[in-house]
């Protein structure tokens, strides 16, 4: 009697078994993930600061009580351990200076 056949043929179920529960555990978690708001809550900040220095003028300051970089042309914002980009368009010079409890960010 062939067992060798068996054992392999078990063995190929039991990886697709694991590969499955991976892959629907990470699908799972992702949903999670969108359905609480924490990754659009983020994308809404980013893009309300991208907005807000679209708009502003040569010399104006912004106060954000958010963890923000700027990348290039993009905000950065760290919103619960999660990363949300959005682009910006100003061609003024964009610093930010990172304080207590937020972020300064001045357009000159």
């Amino acid at each position: 009697m062939n067992k060798r056949g068996t054992t392999e043929t078990i063995a190929m179920i039991v990886i697709s078994l694991v590969l499955i529960l991976i892959i629907a555990a990470t699908v799972l978690a992702w949903v999670a993930n969108k359905a609480n708001g924490s990754a659009v809550e983020g994308e809404v900040r980013a893009k309300q600061i991208a907005l807000l220095i679209d708009e502003a003028k040569h010399g104006t300051t912004i106060f954000v009580r958010e963890d923000v970089s700027i990348e290039g042309n993009e905000v950065v914002v760290l919103y619960e351990n999660l990363k949300a980009r959005y682009s910006f368009f100003s061609s003024n010079k964009i610093s930010l200076n990172k304080l207590n409890g937020g972020s300064e960010i001045i357009i000159s």
